[in-house]
């Protein structure tokens, strides 16, 4: 098969300044004899050495599309009039008469679309079987964003929501509903809520593959004295409310001098500050590394990762990352959303973010119940989340 692929985004192995690992670990999983030709406008802005690279570890061409000069100048110039548009800015982006030229004479078997906003594009390209990955239903995102009262009282935020939601409605509503053309997300979730927008659209869910595994693989056996806890991920709105909620639970628990006694805690993305000096005031052993050169490398010297997400939408990768690797993942239901584990037998996840202190409890006093739960969780990622498989998947709706 002869592929062309058109993505917002340039593929890398973790994302970059963007949503750019899943077409990666999709490229690479496919089978080797779909050829692929891949037209970016980098908005992630790789490198020419990063891109090279990326071209040659995944066996594909790559060719650069020029950002349009008005995109680059509203973005600098023009950026509060956005409120007077009826789509998201990137939804005007189409190929040039050439671009479309130099596409069609190429005679691809299909086409393959990266990123929502490229709709337009989409619809040049009417004529060809095509796949649309989104990978996220963007007016799911601000219509949970403003159902959160911590979420909106930031003003600017409910503002920004307030105006965006409505652009991704129109822009969703407008999707090519034809039957030559497939959409994928990575969320059960945005399926339906895309779905609701736009009746009669062929939407599909497909698992994430977005993980790496670290090579020997990280042998599960919780550390000793002290079990090894990360909170992996920048401090910022996603995990705000939560994260700020159980430092107050760690700092007031009748249980104090037993978290301090088995557990350190590790703290890895920026943001975190006052949270570390808040518990190494209240007498625990805490952590902070800002930025960590190999990702893989640093969370496989910890035994338990708590992630407090509460809110977004699709799949969070650095949950991903971390069950693959062995680690015993606590989290809300927002953080183990569309990922193939289940509570108490393949990962922990919590309702209140106080329920978290009593899991703590129960592990140190049982380590090997919850090394074989952290275990499981690997295998069944390693299994359902499979790039080979999702692929497979992916390039068989054509």
């Amino acid at each position: 098969m002869k592929l062309t692929m058109i993505s917002v985004m340039m593929p890398a192995a973790e994302n970059i300044r963007g949503t750019s690992a899943l077409p990666y670990h999709l490229l690479a999983g496919r089978d080797r004899s779909i050829e692929v030709i891949l037209y970016s406008y980098n908005l992630n802005r790789l490198s020419k050495e990063q891109i090279d690279s990326v071209a040659k570890e995944l066996n594909i061409k790559i060719c650069l599309l020029p950002v349009p000069w008005w995109y680059n100048f509203f973005l600098r110039f023009l950026l509060p009039f956005r409120i007077l548009l009826n789509y998201p800015i990137g939804n005007y982006i189409s190929l040039s008469s050439s671009q479309l030229d130099t596409i069609i004479n190429d005679y691809p078997d299909a086409i393959w679309i990266y990123g929502e906003e490229l709709s337009r594009i989409s619809r040049q390209l009417k004529d060809f079987r095509r796949i649309h990955t989104l990978p996220d239903c963007e007016s799911l995102y601000y219509y949970r964003m403003l159902g959160k009262r911590f979420a909106i009282r930031n003003r600017i935020r409910f503002w920004r929501s307030a105006f965006m939601y409505p652009k991704y409605l129109n822009m969703e509503k407008q999707f090519d509903t034809s039957s030559n053309i497939h959409y994928h997300l990575v969320g059960k979730e945005d399926v339906t809520f895309l779905k609701e927008i736009c009746p009669g659209i062929q939407a599909h869910f497909l698992r994430h593959p977005h993980y790496q595994v670290a090579k020997p693989a990280k042998v599960i056996s919780f550390s000793s004295p002290k079990i090894k806890i990360l909170f992996a991920g920048q401090y910022n709105l996603y995990m705000q409310q939560d994260a700020d909620m159980l430092i107050d639970c760690l700092i007031k628990s009748k249980d104090l001098s037993e978290l301090k006694e088995h557990y350190v805690y590790t703290f890895l993305g920026k943001g975190w500050d006052n949270h570390v000096e808040r518990l190494n005031n209240a007498g625990y052993e805490t952590h902070h590394i800002k930025f960590a050169p190999d990702y893989i490398e640093e969370i496989c010297k910890h035994d338990i990762q708590v992630t407090p997400i509460c809110i977004g939408t699709g799949t969070k990768g650095k949950v991903l990352d971390a069950i693959a690797n062995g680690l015993l993942v606590i989290g809300s239901w927002y953080a183990l959303e569309n990922i193939a584990v289940e509570h108490n037998i393949s990962c922990l996840q919590y309702n209140d973010v106080s329920d978290i202190i009593g899991m703590l409890k129960d592990i140190y006093t049982s380590s090997s119940h919850y090394e074989e739960i952290a275990e499981n969780g690997r295998q069944i990622l390693l299994n359902l989340h499979n790039n080979l498989s999702i692929a497979k998947q992916l390039f068989s709706l054509f």
